[in-house]
């Protein structure tokens, strides 16, 4: 077993490279052949892993601000995918990609915005798990 292999099944709020989608090439596979769900200032592409676990990538490009606003908007949606994790089904995975209309978002409305894509989600889960319930 790997430190990678490791990652999910420990319980606790980390964000381990495992639950990130870290390439190119898997970022590619979900936007090309992902389904897309539109919440707010995020549009979440989402394809099955075959995992037991959900993997996040994040996509914020420059029409978005600066470099500050960027990794603040990265920062954000980290900190609300470790919070909130364990409401995701499993088997997933998911890029969230920032609309240009974030730029001045607060924590509370990114978090609406997240919230949204979380139900989406879950109204999901059963076709994209195979039939098993969240």
């Amino acid at each position: 077993m790997t430190a990678a292999d490791a990652g999910p099944e420990r319980p606790g709020e980390g964000f381990p490279k495992a639950l990130r989608l870290l390439r190119r090439h898997e970022f590619l596979k979900v936007q090309e052949g992902g389904q897309k769900l539109s919440a707010d200032c995020l549009l979440a592409l989402v394809k099955r892993n075959g995992r037991p676990y959900t993997r996040l990538g994040l996509t914020v490009s420059s029409k978005v601000g600066n470099a500050v606003v960027r990794v603040r908007l990265r920062r954000l949606l980290r900190e609300l995918f470790r919070k909130r994790r364990g409401q995701w089904p499993a088997g997933l995975d998911v890029v969230l990609v920032v609309r240009s209309s974030a730029k001045e978002v607060s924590f509370a409305e990114m978090s609406r915005a997240f919230d949204g894509v979380t139900r989406k989600l879950q109204r999901l889960a059963p076709a994209a798990t195979g039939g098993a319930s969240p």
